[in-house]
């Protein structure tokens, strides 16, 4: 799963920033709906709970885009097979 590594070690820095805050803001909506949906609120939580809470959320969001793009590889390669290519 180093596809997404390797993509982003390519890429223009600009385009890993914009990555890196979508994938935050993403991560942040998240914890925020948890917290709700347990019926708290963010002030019951110490900075390094949410902190942990959030790097938890990204982890999952890049694993979600990592399987996302190893799906999209395979659909392609399937498409080329398929195909005849």
């Amino acid at each position: 799963m180093a596809l997404l590594t390797d993509l982003l070690k390519k890429a223009p820095q600009s385009i890993k920033d914009k990555y890196k805050i979508k994938i935050r803001e993403k991560a942040i909506e998240r914890v925020k709906e948890k917290i709700i949906k347990h019926n708290k609120k963010i002030e019951d939580y110490s900075d390094e709970e949410m902190e942990a809470m959030i790097a938890e959320a990204e982890s999952g969001l890049n694993d979600d885009v990592k399987k996302g793009l190893l799906t999209a590889l395979l659909v392609a390669a399937g498409i080329e097979i398929i195909a005849g290519g």
